[in-house]
């Protein structure tokens, strides 16, 4: 019972980690996720671009990258706006998950780009066919309601003719006049949602280099700064670092306090009543377990962000997270061990036991963790690995504190019989147990208690005459025999 309790202290502790370690790598994951779809849609266009000039593909080119920038950031910083470059013959360039739709335009020349942004619908109309328009409102904005996204190094030029337009109409146009002023608040250089979220903004040159690199497939990202080391900073790690926490120590308060409100439960049908005292534990385990998940959870997503992201370098980049986690862990349990070691609340002996307990503990864990959710995501669904990892990291803590157990009195046996120390690890003592001789009725010298008794004259009464019984004495006989008495202490002890 005593390992399978220690085996439950070991996942809860270990869940954390894992738990942070796991929402770091899904984290990056979905990062790397809509980098490669940028990638996909410049390299491989929905739209027919071979015998396309320049000019023309730059502007497809241009509403790719304002959409997935835009979603890079927004994975970045971890909030779920989104944007989509549509390749259909709608009116809008790039719709949003927020309701924000934008008209992308491309131009070399400012005064083109705010001539199609303020076409009328009769304006359309004749530009297609030639024909009369019959439609509603005539001199109504082709694109009204849209913003106008616009290469950044065209905005302070476009922006300047829009209000010349705007001025220059005013008086004999205002219809028009209002036209252009609605173009001109609605003008922007990039894509930005209401959650923070926003694209990175294109000059004109380089969409026109986009579309030479989408002709020839020869896109890389990484080129243009888009890659997980130059999107993820400091503050990113750190929110997603802080939302792991909050989850990982919102489980392990469940796990820490669930079979504590079983127990209550229980009780409470037996006897009709909930001890004080149940609950005052209760509490405590809960904000101790909060706050130990949070701390595990929290610097296990960082780490992991931190690796997969390649701010630690290319080669961490492939680390995986649960071993990230598990490294945490033991790290961490290392660090807390050493602290209760200089603060003399644990021998060396005890630091050495818990440090291998750990190691073997989070071995089995980490690898049955593994192998269950492999299992659970081949037999269910892909959804199913965190609880199926979960289940057998559980598993795997009680398996590998039975076997360190069964290992531990391998080892301590072996210490016994041949009087092995292994550097000062296991103390071999040749003393007999104070109990053991206390239980022998046997008194010992100790000269470090000896003192001098003091000699007091003793007073004359008269001897009053009674009776004695008479019993035998016994001789009570005892056999010791070497053995384990301690944590890592061999010595004499009672058969």
């Amino acid at each position: 019972m005593a390992s399978f309790h220690d085996g439950f202290n070991a996942f809860v502790r270990l869940n954390g980690t894992s738990l942070g370690a796991e929402h770091g790598a899904k984290y990056v994951g979905s990062i790397e996720a809509e980098i490669d779809k940028l990638a996909n849609a410049i390299n491989n266009p929905a739209r027919k671009i071979d015998n396309a000039s320049l000019d023309s593909v730059k502007g497809f080119m241009a509403e790719y990258w304002a959409a997935g920038t835009h979603n890079i950031d927004a994975a970045v910083k971890g909030v779920s706006a989104r944007a989509v470059a549509i390749d259909d013959n709608r009116i809008a360039d790039i719709t949003t998950s927020w309701g924000e739709e934008l008209q992308s335009k491309i131009n070399k020349d400012p005064s083109n780009t705010v001539r199609e942004l303020s076409i009328t619908n009769r304006g359309h109309h004749n530009r297609l066919n030639q024909t009369e328009y019959s439609g509603d409102d005539p001199n109504a904005l082709y694109y009204e309601g849209m913003s106008g996204l616009v290469a950044t190094d065209k905005m302070d030029a476009i922006q300047t003719e829009l209000r010349r337009k705007v001025l220059e109409n005013k008086e004999i146009r205002p219809e028009i006049s209002e036209n252009y002023q609605q173009v001109l608040n609605s003008l922007t250089d990039k894509v930005r949602s209401n959650q923070g979220s926003e694209s990175i903004p294109i000059t004109e040159k380089e969409a026109r280099e986009l579309a030479r690199l989408a002709k020839e497939k020869g896109f890389d990202p990484s080129d243009w700064g888009i890659a997980t080391e130059y999107r993820v900073n400091l503050d990113n790690i750190m929110n997603q670092a802080f939302k792991a926490g909050l989850t990982a120590a919102l489980i392990s308060v469940v796990l820490r306090v669930g079979p504590q409100i079983c127990g209550m439960i229980c009780r409470l049908i037996k006897d009709g009543e909930v001890n004080v005292d149940d609950l005052k534990r209760l509490g405590f385990s809960a904000f101790t377990g909060g706050t130990e998940g949070l701390i595990r959870g929290l610097i296990a997503a960082a780490v992991t962000v931190s690796c997969k992201s390649g701010i630690f370098g290319a080669v961490l980049k492939k680390a995986n997270p649960s071993m990230i986690g598990a490294v945490v862990a033991i790290s961490m349990n290392c660090v807390q061990n050493s602290c209760l070691l200089a603060f003399g609340k644990m021998s060396k002996r005890e630091y050495a036991n818990r440090c291998a307990q750990d190691m073997i503990v989070t071995a089995f864990s980490v690898g049955l963790g593994f192998a269950g959710g492999v299992v659970a995501s081949t037999m269910f669904t892909p959804a199913m690995a965190v609880f199926g990892y979960m289940m057998g990291s559980f598993v795997g803590s009680v398996i590998g504190t039975f076997v360190y157990s069964g290992v531990y009195s391998c080892f301590m046996a072996f210490c016994v019989e041949s009087g092995c120390t292994f550097f000062g690890l296991v103390e071999q003592k040749y003393e007999i147990p104070p109990d053991v001789i206390d239980s022998m009725g046997l008194d010992v010298f100790e000269y470090e208690k000896f003192e001098v008794k003091k000699f007091f004259p003793e007073s004359f009464q008269a001897k009053k005459f009674g009776y004695e019984r008479f019993e035998p004495i016994g001789i009570d006989i005892k056999y010791l025999r070497r053995g384990v008495i301690g944590v890592g202490i061999v010595g004499y002890i009672d058969k």
